[in-house]
């Protein structure tokens, strides 16, 4: 069938993105709460129309299964796993689930299947109840149990998500946001002890519709300042010889970076471009390693200190990123006023993928 996500990180950061901005003088854990309001409206519209009591557990674990435990996106075969892993004997059950699902994936391939291969997709993983899939148990025991569970998750996604913004590494928010998205939905639909006063104590501000996308202008969130490897950059700068693994001039970049809210790999890759990351064994290293970005022209026409020659380049870079206009590529859109090499947008793009490549291997290993 068709499999397009039905919801990806990314539709998640952009969402984020979007309540971040509308919602910004909201307290973090304000924000966090629409944000887990949005998230499951869109699963709401995009899963097949089963009753709500089947469809709104089943929402729960596909952000349980997918975003947060296999930190993947959310596909149709996944919601196809789920509803075969429900127990479909009882004729009410099937007719309630197998003709929604069949009319869903007919929407998505149309023609492709019909109800007899919508059975046998569906009959593939027999043996579990529904309450043992969705974790709908009765019982008080439990609903204490998953109580205690949720406070907790609930309050450590709410502690993280305080400092939104500010400390937090941008790469962290979205499995934060999926745990307050969890914790959040699953509380509000239970008794709330009064243990739990302070961690909601306002009525939730929820969102008519789901997040529409943000407009690709600007600076896009990929370029954007995240905290980084900086051992295994230094590492890196040091096999190619470079005197920017010392200091002033490392710490300088990533420091400035943090200021005006750009990817330090973005700069580093400049400086790859522009100078070979300066090689100590150059001639001019030191005079070249005052300004590798080449502002004011060149290094040899306007010889600075790198404090200031990194401050220049990166208040180019948000100026040039404020205008960028819609869908337009950022790396060429810095490119037309930056440098006159046509190809210069194609190497930094190339170094920034791999210096950002490399820091993606070095967190595995580290795991």
């Amino acid at each position: 069938m068709d499999n397009a996500v039905l919801l990806s990180p990314t539709d998640i950061n952009t969402i984020r993105r979007y309540v971040h901005t509308k919602y910004a003088p909201l307290p973090g854990n304000r924000r966090a709460e629409i944000v887990a309001d949005a998230i499951r409206r869109t699963l709401q519209q995009r899963l097949p129309n089963i009753p709500d009591e089947i469809k709104n557990p089943m929402i729960d674990k596909l952000i349980s299964r997918c975003l947060l435990g296999e930190q993947r996106e959310i596909k149709p075969d996944d919601v196809l796993d789920l509803c075969a892993e429900l127990e479909l004997d009882e004729t009410h059950l099937r007719e309630r689930v197998l003709e929604p699902v069949l009319k869903w994936v007919n929407e998505r391939s149309p023609g492709r299947w019909n109800q007899e291969q919508i059975e046998t997709r569906l009959d593939r993983r027999k043996g579990y109840s529904l309450a043992e899939v969705l974790d709908l148990h009765d019982s008080n025991e439990n609903q204490a149990h998953q109580q205690v569970l949720i406070r907790k998750k609930m309050h450590q996604a709410l502690s993280f998500l305080r400092n939104w913004g500010t400390t937090v590494p941008a790469q962290s928010i979205g499995a934060v946001v999926v745990i307050a998205a969890i914790s959040i939905t699953l509380f509000a639909d239970k008794p709330k002890a009064s243990s739990d006063a302070g961690i909601a104590d306002a009525p939730p501000i929820i969102l008519k519709d789901p997040a529409p996308p943000l407009p690709d202008i600007g600076m896009p969130d990929r370029l954007k300042y995240a905290d980084i490897d900086a051992k295994g950059l230094k590492n890196y700068l040091k096999s190619r010889d470079s005197l920017l693994a010392e200091e002033p001039y490392f710490g300088a970049i990533v420091d400035t970076a943090r200021e005006y809210d750009i990817h330090p790999l973005l700069l580093f890759a400049i400086t790859g471009q522009e100078q070979g990351f300066v090689p100590k064994s150059g001639k001019d290293a030191k005079t070249i390693a005052n300004n590798p970005f080449n502002v004011g022209h060149s290094w040899m026409e306007y010889n600075t200190d790198i404090h200031n020659s990194v401050g220049i380049a990166s208040r180019l870079l948000v100026k040039l990123a404020a205008s960028r206009p819609e869908g337009h590529d950022p790396f060429k859109w810095f490119n037309k006023t930056y440098a006159e090499d046509p190809l210069w947008s194609d190497g930094v793009r190339k170094i920034f993928d791999k210096l950002n490549s490399m820091q993606t291997i070095t967190s595995i290993k580290a795991e």
